[in-house]
């Protein structure tokens, strides 16, 4: 997994951390140096390079990879490619020859594309999107993706210097000049599957992350592939961010160029332009794109009708295939491939829609099912990245001004996501597995915390200005602030995403360790589980009372309020138990005697909405739990 931005070893609390993560490691140890090589940017090296370069591909060879790609054959292709990805130890002298832009764009469709995944028209064609993938991965760990030349690879149409204007070669009126005019790769292929394309298909990179979120709700046979597709490419975006602003930095450039033209930079500069409001809008309906009505009109399919399995006719040539049983001639039904394609025969059935009555808006919300549980940590890389960029582009002095305030980022996201369904909001906030940074979480708990609780609620900056100021959290804050107090409606969801929100603070906290909660503890939380408790059972006028748009519950709907009850009581027992351990801890006497690992079991024993996402990267999760928590002062002033 590449490692984000920051250093991943904290030198400050992350409760307290009065600076930015971009402040506090402006100049990052070693994060990932990398040799800018001939096929990139000469003059630029490292001095302790942890990429390889990254060497162009000799024109006989390149011409075969080439002709395979657009006649079709790209299991040849890969085996060509994966055959000279076996540099010298010495990073410092070794090279990996890197395939043109042009054939890296068309490997990353095939890996998604509808004919090698949901519908294969051959019967390798599946083996074929997993090598892809494979060999992507094996590039961007060996050279990096400014070696390998991602940024010119994996742009849309829209913006991308080798697809916009340029000819293919079998269109070129002469052909004698293809090999000067293509000798960086940018002309496009002449196949189907470079015109037919996911960067000409999908116009921008945030209509195909709404389109792919889509999926994770109404066709799973298609998240499966598009799920590889983006966690792939928020690798790629993440370590581009990354080894641009290392390398900006140690070359001293204080316009920071490189930084300037990322590739999460240009896919955000591409929608918004010069309409900063318009563009955050679009990139928040994507990141929450739920297979609903709007989202689905908004989010359209890249492919025609692409979540369709193998058409019957095509089967039925299937069974017509000569079949000797005594001379072992299965014909190809026990082949991997022909067992993957018949599962995909018929078109899935879209997920069942739990419909909320009371929703004036008549809008639908998705239950909580498997597919999307595993988008959620997408969905939160998503928004750290476009976070991130915000954040260094607002302090590095001498960038444009940022396509959005970083406040108004945040904003958005906690404006959204109180108005999830509760089963998704439980997820969408488990810190326990959560894809955000802990400052992330911190600011944004409490940023949702401050919509749904009452205004008469103690102030965190009358109990820990500095804190508050900064944008963290403490104990005190949390016992004062926000375990006594209920909801500002009687929603019973409301009153649920509280307790939800303060039980995951208080987790945070727990994790640290760096503080501890005071006598009052007990007390607070038993106070707060009766107020929200009370609240909650208080009579509804009828389900037109209050819509989502009032602030994210709902009422009106039996069923739902009934769910919205368990829920909270489940968080209120869970409270208890957290406190008890930590009266038990204080019993000891003994700060070494805290076992963490048992404070997170008993927390996500009865977790709501929790899961366990086995194709979550640990690492990931690792280098980004345990790090400055205050993104906050310089964003929000409350």
């Amino acid at each position: 997994m590449v490692p984000s931005l920051e250093d991943p070893i904290p030198s400050t609390s992350p409760l307290s951390s009065p600076n930015s993560f971009v402040t506090a490691t402006a100049s990052p140890p070693d994060p990932l140096d990398i040799t800018i090589t001939d096929i990139s940017t000469p003059g630029e090296a490292a001095t302790s390079p942890s990429y390889y370069k990254a060497r162009q591909l000799p024109l006989e060879l390149k011409h075969h990879c080439q002709i395979y790609l657009e006649e079709n054959l790209p299991l040849i292709t890969l085996n060509l490619l994966n055959s000279l990805l076996s540099p010298s130890q010495d990073r410092s002298k070794g090279a990996i020859y890197s395939p043109p832009p042009n054939q890296l764009s068309v490997l990353s469709t095939i890996l998604v594309h509808p004919d090698f995944t949901t519908r294969p028209k051959e019967p390798g064609w599946p083996e074929a999107a997993t090598e892809s993938l494979v060999y992507l991965r094996s590039l961007l760990s060996l050279v990096g993706p400014l070696n390998a030349r991602f940024e010119d690879a994996f742009r849309f149409s829209s913006g991308s210097r080798f697809l916009r204007g340029a000819t293919p070669r079998s269109e070129s009126p002469d052909s004698e000049s293809d090999d000067y005019d293509d000798s960086r790769g940018y002309v496009p292929l002449a196949g189907k599957y470079a015109k037919d394309g996911v960067w000409v298909r999908g116009q921008d990179f945030f209509r195909v992350v709404g389109w792919a979120f889509n999926c994770s709700v109404l066709y799973p046979n298609r998240w499966r592939h598009w799920k590889q597709w983006l966690d792939f490419l928020l690798d790629v975006l993440e370590a581009d961010l990354q080894e641009r602003h290392r390398l900006d930095v140690d070359n001293g450039y204080e316009n920071f160029p490189l930084l300037q033209k990322s590739l999460i930079a240009t896919y955000i500069g591409q929608r918004s332009g010069r309409n900063a409001g318009g563009g955050l809008k679009w990139i928040m309906k994507a990141i929450f794109a739920d297979g609903s009505k709007l989202a689905s009109s908004s989010f359209q399919e890249v492919w025609h009708k692409e979540h369709k399995g193998i058409s019957k006719k095509v089967l039925s040539k299937r069974k017509r295939v000569t079949v000797n049983i005594e001379k072992g001639d299965f014909g190809c039904w026990l082949d991997d491939d022909s067992v993957y394609s018949s599962q995909a025969s018929e078109p899935p059935t879209p997920q069942k829609r739990r419909v909320n009555s009371g929703n004036i808006g008549g809008e639908d919300f998705q239950a909580l099912e498997p597919a999307f549980v595993e988008s959620i940590p997408l969905r939160q890389r998503l928004f750290s990245l476009v976070g991130n960029l915000v954040d260094l582009t607002t302090l590095c002095f001498h960038l444009p001004s940022p396509p959005f305030d970083l406040s108004d980022l945040y904003e958005s996201f906690e404006n959204t996501a109180r108005s999830l369904p509760l089963p998704i909001f439980s997820a969408l906030v488990n810190s326990s597995s959560s894809a955000l940074r802990v400052d992330s979480q911190i600011s944004l708990y409490q940023g949702i915390l401050y919509v749904l609780m009452p205004s008469t609620t103690l102030s965190p900056a009358k109990v820990d200005r500095a804190r508050h100021d900064a944008g963290g959290i403490s104990p005190a804050i949390i016992e004062r602030c926000f375990l006594p107090y209920p909801a500002n409606t009687i929603a019973a969801d409301d009153n649920a995403k509280v307790s939800l929100l303060v039980e995951n603070l208080v987790q945070i906290v727990l994790r640290d360790g760096s503080e501890e909660f005071g006598p009052g503890f007990r007390d607070a939380i038993e106070k707060g589980i009766q107020a929200r408790e009370t609240k909650a059972k208080k009579k509804t006028t009828g389900g037109r009372g209050r819509g989502r748009g009032a602030g994210g519950g709902g009422g009106g709907n039996g069923e739902d309020d009934e769910e919205s009850r368990m829920v909270l009581e489940m968080s209120g027992e869970r409270l208890r138990v957290l406190a008890s351990l930590i009266e038990g801890f204080d019993g000891e006497g003994d700060e070494g005697d805290r076992d963490e690992d048992d404070v997170d079991q008993t927390f996500m024993t009865a977790m709501s909405g929790g899961y366990d996402d086995e194709d979550h990267d640990d690492d990931y999760h690792g280098a980004e739990g345990d790090r400055t928590a205050s993104v906050g002062g310089s964003r929000r002033a409350i």
